[in-house]
């Protein structure tokens, strides 16, 4: 039986996927966020780091490489996401720009991820080669092109720093949303709300300089169009989902959690079970037998502590993003007292490392 769904993509620049301790805490992260699709800008990756970071994801990873200190992007796709389909793929040489055509159920999409130079004569060569590579490899009119632009598009998306005004990169971008009949979907429905996807606290500068641009006419399709804190070091999460069709499923594999291996009321429960277990099936002469009935009867008992501590960790980091959110839009519009502003601004901090310390967690004792 088919149901209304909701096909739900994140875009986050990651500055540098190297580390392997960062790698796994982005990835559990991403994981959280249950989407289908996930772009990554400046993942550093290189031909060599493919296959480890591929079977840490657990998933289909489409690369666009750059080099050990800079560029790269890639797009992840959820290793549950059984009713997308890939027909086709293709990438730069820059490290700048990754293309998937995908089948979602029955509809067709073209998935493209860019990273954009921050130079300005870059910036022109960049819009032109992305205007080429489009026109080459994607289905234009089923098109959602997103990632990190290096370009605020008004001046309502830049606060702090040298004052905005237009550039002609800024202006081929938006001449190619129109030649391709693209929207910003973001500020389409918010025209006038205030977000923010990058900050520099050196420069005192926050812009929203990551950002969808969409097919028009799914407009009416979107259901979620906004930014979240992320644990990218200077960047948000941008978000995007659209609704359409697919096939019900049911319940996943489980899988067996590392983590427990550190948790001590685990360890004693286990401990605890084993030899009444074990006297249990002491009569079942086949030792291979006895063994996987004893396996079983851990199985019962791990499932639903892993379930339960699992609930438990997701609503405290639901209840920390939460705060989160409500500190991000107290602080972006601010009217009380110098000293009020201080207080939620180290607030802010304290509960960005706290989710950092949760993730980093998590990335430690996830299936890889």
């Amino acid at each position: 039986m088919l149901e209304s769904t909701v096909c739900k993509i994140i875009s986050l620049n990651v500055r540098g996927l190297k580390n392997q301790r960062k790698r796994r805490s982005i990835f559990s992260y991403l994981k959280d966020q249950k989407c289908h699709c996930y772009f990554l800008q400046e993942t550093y990756s290189e031909p060599k780091d493919e296959l480890i970071w591929k079977s840490e994801w657990g998933g289909e990873m489409l690369f666009s490489h750059g080099t050990n200190r800079q560029k790269g992007v890639c797009i992840l796709l959820n290793p549950s996401a059984c009713n997308l389909l890939i027909e086709s793929q293709y990438f730069d040489v820059d490290g700048r720009i990754v293309l998937v055509n995908i089948s979602f159920n029955s509809t067709k999409v073209s998935l493209c991820n860019i990273y954009a130079p921050n130079n300005l004569e870059l910036q022109l060569r960049f819009i032109s080669t992305l205007n080429e590579f489009l026109c080459s490899n994607a289905n234009i009119s089923e098109l959602i092109l997103g990632g990190d632009w290096n370009v605020a598009l008004e001046a309502v998306d830049k606060s702090g720093g040298i004052p905005w005004r237009p550039t002609a990169y800024r202006e081929q971008v938006l001449a190619l949303s129109r030649e391709f009949g693209l929207v910003d979907i973001l500020r389409v429905k918010n025209p006038n709300g205030k977000f923010y996807t990058y900050e520099s606290k050196a420069l005192k500068l926050k812009s929203r300089i990551d950002y969808f641009l969409i097919t028009k006419s799914w407009g009416h399709l979107v259901s979620v169009a906004d930014t979240k804190i992320s644990i990218a070091p200077d960047h948000r999460a941008v978000r995007l989902g659209i609704k359409m069709v697919t096939n019900k499923r049911g319940p996943g594999l489980w899988k067996f959690n590392n983590s427990l291996l550190k948790d001590q009321v685990f360890i004693t429960l286990i401990e605890n079970s084993y030899p009444m277990i074990k006297v249990k099936y002491r009569e079942v002469e086949d030792a291979r037998l006895r063994w996987e009935l004893i396996k079983m009867e851990l199985r019962g008992i791990s499932i639903p502590y892993a379930k339960n501590k699992a609930r438990a960790t997701r609503l405290y980091i639901e209840n920390l993003e939460k705060r989160l959110a409500e500190l991000d839009a107290t602080i972006l519009n601010h009217t009380g007292s110098q000293m009020d502003l201080l207080s939620e601004l180290s607030e802010l901090e304290k509960l960005k490392k706290e989710l950092q310390h949760w993730y980093d967690k998590k990335g430690e004792g996830a299936i890889f």
